[in-house]
């Protein structure tokens, strides 16, 4: 995600993504794993750990078998995350989510990003086969970040 598109600083408890019309209401994957970091650029390259800022990439989710939730198209899988994830507002925010296995289905609605923003490849490689500009439509859920100001300034956005 571009750091335009997400806007404040947020703690990442979980993410959602929209599931659109697909076979499954729900999947089950095998050797699950999620990590978060940041990242340059607006474009992915071919090698996954290249597109994280060096010491960034994060486990957040780890799992033998995970079986997301069931749920009708038009609401939201929710992945809750076994470590959440502090994002400062700066930079891109890239998810990288890897499974060896699985049965179902996690169908997204997406929209197009414009350029390479998704890559994607065979369980256990370190270079993506396939690079596009889908992006799933997600919901980044957590605690933001306030900024901080005195109660004069507050009640003077108010008049």
């Amino acid at each position: 995600m571009l750091e335009g598109d997400i806007g404040d600083a947020i703690l990442i408890e979980s993410f959602s993504w929209k599931r659109s019309p697909s076979p499954d209401n729900q999947g089950t994957f095998n050797d699950m794993a999620i990590y978060m970091g940041i990242c340059d650029g607006a474009e992915l390259g071919t090698t996954f750990d290249d597109n994280y800022i060096n010491g960034t990439c994060t486990l957040v989710l780890s799992s033998p078998s995970y079986t997301s939730q069931a749920v009708a198209v038009n609401d939201w899988f929710e992945f809750t995350l076994d470590t959440p994830y502090w994002y400062s507002g700066q930079d891109n925010l890239l998810i990288e989510i890897q499974w060896s296995s699985g049965s179902g289905s996690l169908y997204s609605w997406n929209w197009d990003g414009g350029s390479n923003r998704c890559a994607y490849g065979p369980y256990g490689t370190s270079s993506a086969s396939v690079r596009n500009s889908n992006v799933p439509n997600l919901r980044l859920n957590g605690t933001l970040s306030l900024t901080n100001s005195t109660f004069a300034r507050i009640k003077a956005l108010f008049m």
